[in-house]
This record gives C-alpha cells, sequence and structure tokens, in this order.
C-alpha cells in the first residue's frame, strides 16, 4: 500500500507506505487514516484523500507496530 499526502514541515506532498500509518477508524462520515511523515509530522486523511474538517477519534489499539 502506498499513499500520498502532503505534508507542511516539507511544503510538499509526500510519497509513504504502509509503515507510516498510524491508525484506520471508521467514522460516520467514512474511513479516516492517521499517518505519521518521516519527519515526524502527523496528520489525517479522510475517504476523499483529503484533510477532514472534523478530527477523527483516537484509535481504540494500535494498526500497526
Amino acid at each position: 500500500m502506498m499513499f500520498s499526502a502532503f505534508c507542511p514541515t516539507h511544503d510538499s506532498t509526500i510519497l509513504m507506505t504502509r509503515r507510516n500509518v498510524t491508525g484506520f477508524v471508521n467514522t460516520d462520515h467514512g474511513p479516516v487514516l492517521q499517518w505519521r511523515c518521516n519527519c515526524g509530522h502527523e496528520g489525517v486523511l479522510d475517504r476523499t484523500g483529503s484533510t477532514p474538517t472534523t478530527p477523527a477519534p483516537a484509535p481504540a489499539a494500535p494498526a500497526f507496530s
């Protein structure tokens, strides 16, 4: 799995792998992917690939280790 997300620290869109995923939450508005860039910046992506307008709840358990 690979995905891209905008990292404001890099001021660029960064290509990431499953190792960058810190959580995955199903919300009432669809799935939300939580990620951490290699530089340490954290963000979220909604089902459309953009940052959701409402923050995602914390995952119940770590998705990946």
